[in-house]
């Protein structure tokens, strides 16, 4: 009997819908740095994208 380790569908579909959303919030993440008022407000959200960007990259693995 033959076993697959494919994914399916749902699997990929629901993966790549948590990629998009995380690319999203990637990106508002940056434009709230860019629009920051003060360098402390810039650096939190920089890290916190950073630190989304490192997670996004640890899940596809």
């Amino acid at each position: 009997m033959e076993h697959t380790t494919g994914t399916t569908p749902y699997a990929e579909a629901n993966r790549a819908d948590r990629q998009a959303r995380a690319d999203w919030l990637i990106t508002e993440l940056g434009r709230l740095a860019a629009h920051a008022e003060t360098p402390d407000e810039q650096v939190r959200y920089r890290r916190a994208a950073d630190s989304l960007v490192r997670l996004s990259i640890a899940l596809r693995s």
